[in-house]
């Protein structure tokens, strides 16, 4: 019992020195330990054992985690998923594959639904309420890959896709699209992972449809059983893996192109007033005000500062305080984003100065929200809808 609570706090040492998110905490490690009867260097030698095959372990999935920053790809020739070119920067653009030297591809998903003459195309072009959807396996993706390039990754595995468009944005005159990703991965127990990763330049917490997010949710939790299905299938002999997960993405494409002829049916009063319950920005203010050092957090990606408020409320300011935007977002979607490294805490001088500016806005007058702005501003004529440039 001593020596396996000895190896239990060396695990946990590692895990913390190597910086592994606490919700991929394993409840377990498998090792393969050799102990010597005769002491001296073989048990020096054991005990070196021990620690590598942990270390290595952690190791897999620090880098695992590492490669899945929200909203991007992995470049295998930066070794990083947060260089530059890692996430579209157009809210059409859509995952199109490596190039020869691993860096991601983008391309605009409309021009792309031209280009395959998708059915629907017209319809989405003449402004209609629709979805279009494309499955594509990972070895499409990984075509021009070389392997020297992570042709063949040990972190993680493009298993395939479901490029998806055009989503509504809340506050936002455009729509998007996103690849939502299908990878391979592994547990810190060795065992199989899969995982849904969304790519594209909104994040979908944005999207004027709350539903798309649950949509996602149930299907990761169903990529948790088929984890599993997957792993007894391997123990058994050889399996196609893109084989394995083709149906599970041909299902997830039939749930979005449905979820969206829903939506499609609400009238556009009804879009709006559903915009205005998801945008708590008559508490931006007042929750900034109140909030404790650690519900003030720091973007890394937009340099903004996210406050935390009670009840799912998330605002989003400049440094200066001035208000971006406010959504409602579930707690396991703001730990998320932490744990990621998206947000961090923002360190004692940026809350203060944030602070002050909070207040002096407030004082003045001025503590008016970007959606306030709008509505005050002058009444413009109603122009014609306009199909999506390709």
């Amino acid at each position: 019992m001593q020596a396996v609570s000895a190896l239990a706090d060396m695990a946990h040492m590692l895990l913390h020195v190597e910086g592994v998110d606490p919700l991929s905490m394993p409840r377990y490690l498998e090792l393969n330990l050799r102990v010597p009867l005769d002491g001296g260097n073989d048990i020096r030698h054991a005990a070196g054992t021990a620690v590598e095959q942990i270390s290595k372990r952690v190791r897999e999935v620090r880098e695992h985690e590492k490669a899945l920053r929200p909203g991007a790809v992995y470049c295998y020739f930066a070794g990083s998923s947060h260089a530059e070119g890692c996430r579209p920067t157009e809210p059409r653009h859509v995952f199109d594959g490596y190039s020869s030297t691993g860096r991601p591809q983008f391309a605009d998903f409309v021009t792309l639904a031209i280009d395959r003459k998708d059915p629907q195309i017209d319809g989405l072009l003449a402004g209609e309420e629709i979805i279009l959807t494309r499955v594509t396996m990972g070895r499409v993706l990984r075509t021009q890959q070389l392997a020297e390039f992570g042709g063949n990754s040990p972190v993680f595995k493009i298993l395939g896709q479901v490029d998806a468009g055009l989503f509504r944005v809340l506050g936002a005159a455009g729509r998007c699209a996103f690849s939502f990703q299908l990878l391979r991965g592994a547990t810190l127990e060795g065992r199989v992972r899969l995982r849904l990763h969304p790519v594209g330049a909104v994040d979908p917490m944005e999207l004027a449809d709350p539903a798309l997010m649950q949509i996602c949710s149930r299907f990761q939790r169903h990529l948790d059983v088929e984890a599993m299905r997957l792993q007894g299938q391997q123990q058994s002999g050889a399996v196609d893996e893109e084989a394995f997960v083709l149906p599970l993405l041909q299902e997830f494409a039939r749930q979005l192109q449905s979820r969206t002829r829903h939506a499609g049916r609400r009238t556009q009063h009804g879009l709006e007033r559903a915009e205005e319950g998801q945008r708590p920005t008559s508490r931006a203010y007042p929750d900034a005000g109140e909030a404790s050092d650690d519900a003030i957090l720091w973007d890394l990606d937009q340099s903004t500062v996210v406050v935390a408020g009670p009840k799912g409320r998330v605002h989003v300011f400049t440094p200066q305080g001035k208000h971006v935007t406010s959504v409602m977002m579930p707690g396991q979607a703001i730990d998320r984003r932490r744990h990621t490294g998206r947000w961090r805490l923002a360190e004692p001088e940026e809350r203060g100065e944030f602070r002050i500016h909070i207040k002096r806005l407030i004082a003045a007058g001025e503590n008016t929200t970007r959606e306030d702005s709008v509505t005050a501003s002058p009444p413009t004529p109603s122009a014609s809808p306009s199909a999506p440039s390709a």
